[in-house]
């Protein structure tokens, strides 16, 4: 994690070029109703031929010598890839002077510059070029958007480089002050675009900032679980958080719905993932007992019998000795049957008895 940055010298650069551009393609949406859905103004979002599709109205100046980085060269520009790209390849190495003009050029239109189909790739690159001053000055002209232009398959691209650069308390801030509201941290999370930004919120601000935040995926833990999306940010902020409360309280929402999330198509991959991450703490004995005492339930589920699997290999030889036997009338029961239950029994009673003939006939060699 990037130290935060005490000095206030706005002349002082400070930027990273060494941070990699993220490219996520939009491929489904969840539908989700909100009572505070209201937007001043909306862009497409599906591949804008031109700008005016985008709500960016290309200046009509007659001047005969323009800046290259006038607003109407810019504008111009993003009419066509290949323009784009040049002018993106202009920006290396110009000054700090050059990037503050620049960003006072687009003042205004940088929401919909970010979610235009080429535009998007020059804001992510002279994200890079800014130093920390630049970053905050256009964080907040975009910080009270975020959450919904996070959503947006060109919008995702800047707003993830936005938060992988920043590396001070007040761009943090910023950052988490578009995700301050319930409804629009599920809509991200549910959204393949969204669900991007999310993680790297939770991966790149320091927890001790993000507090507020972590209460709202606390809150949605069971909804998210259950979602193809939902489910990596889940994942993600099991394995980036610390704080010992917050995470008793997402332990108690897992296990307080743990059948109907490990009955779940994508459910089973958070509990899987935890069996493995949690096996040898007193989080894992807990969910060990759990899932000892739900055998039977989760063994006859197509989702959650992978559970029961993993459950299993994971057992030490005597652990798994003890289990079997334990479940012994189970294994009578669907002795002839074809049944998911008899089916994992079986299986590993079988290697077992493997494992101990191949065992003797060391011995014997």
């Amino acid at each position: 994690m990037k130290e935060i940055d005490k000095e206030s010298n706005p002349d002082e650069d400070s930027y990273d070029n060494s941070k990699e551009e993220t490219l996520y393609k939009s491929s489904q949406e969840h539908n989700f109703s909100s009572n505070d859905t209201t937007v001043s103004f909306t862009f497409p979002t599906i591949y804008p031929p031109t700008l005016e599709k985008c709500n960016l109205e290309v200046p009509n100046k007659k001047e005969e010598q323009l800046s290259p980085f006038s607003k109407q060269n810019i504008l111009m520009a993003f009419n066509n890839q290949k323009s784009t790209k040049q002018l993106q390849k202009s920006l290396q190495g110009i000054s700090r002077e050059t990037i503050g003009s620049i960003i006072d050029e687009l003042s205004g239109i940088l929401r919909a510059i970010i979610k235009n189909r080429n535009g998007n790739y020059f804001c992510t690159d002279l994200l890079k070029v800014c130093n920390k001053y630049q970053r905050i000055k256009i964080l907040k002209e975009l910080s009270t958007t975020l959450s919904e232009d996070c959503t947006d398959e060109f919008g995702t691209h800047p707003i993830q480089s936005l938060i992988e650069l920043a590396c001070t308390e007040e761009e943090y801030k910023l950052l988490l002050l578009s995700f301050n509201d319930y409804n629009k941290v599920l809509m991200a999370c549910l959204n393949q675009n969204g669900s991007f930004v999310i993680q790297k919120l939770i991966v790149h601000i320091p927890e001790k900032l993000r507090m507020e935040f972590n209460l709202i995926i606390v809150k949605f833990v069971c909804i998210l679980s259950r979602d193809m999306y939902g489910v990596c940010s889940v994942k993600k902020f099991i394995t980036y958080t610390r704080n010992e409360l917050i995470m008793k309280q997402v332990l108690n929402a897992i296990m307080n719905n743990f059948i109907n999330i490990s009955g779940n198509q994508y459910g089973n991959y958070l509990i899987q993932f935890l069996l493995e991450r949690w096996w040898k703490t007193p989080e894992g004995e807990y969910l060990k007992k759990l899932i000892s005492s739900k055998f039977q339930v989760l063994a006859e589920n197509h989702y959650s019998y992978y559970i029961c699997d993993l459950f299993l290999k994971l057992c030490t030889n005597e652990e798994r000795k003890a289990f079997l036997s334990s479940m012994n009338n189970y294994k009578k029961i669907g002795k002839n049957s074809k049944s998911k239950i008899s089916l994992c029994l079986n299986k590993f009673s079988t290697n077992t008895t493997k494992k101990k003939e191949k065992n003797e006939n060391n011995k014997d060699n």
